[in-house]
């Protein structure tokens, strides 16, 4: 899945795409970095509070060649929380 550098468990991937969904409508790619606290689980989903680069579609040819091999702080301005509420219908927010 893109945005994601490994394997997840499947409930993640479903929560994970929700993040990538909420990205879309503002023209963007979220590329996970870290999960940062605020942890749920639930039956058919498992997701936390997560740290990364959210990149425009514009840019996504430069920024995948670092994101293959190392990020470098050139990216910083992209670099954004997805912040989760409600954990049984996920809405994602980038502050």
């Amino acid at each position: 899945m893109q945005g994601l550098r490994k394997q997840e468990t499947s409930k993640f991937e479903k929560f994970f795409a929700i993040v990538q969904n909420a990205a879309n409508k503002i023209g963007c790619v979220f590329f996970l970095d870290a999960a940062d606290g605020r942890d749920f689980e639930t039956d058919t989903l498992e997701g936390a509070e997560l740290m990364g680069w959210l990149i425009p579609k514009d840019k996504l040819p430069d920024f995948e060649k670092e994101w293959a091999t190392d990020v470098s702080d050139d990216w910083s301005d992209f670099y954004k929380w997805a912040i989760w509420d409600n954990e049984e219908n996920p809405v994602i927010t980038f502050r």
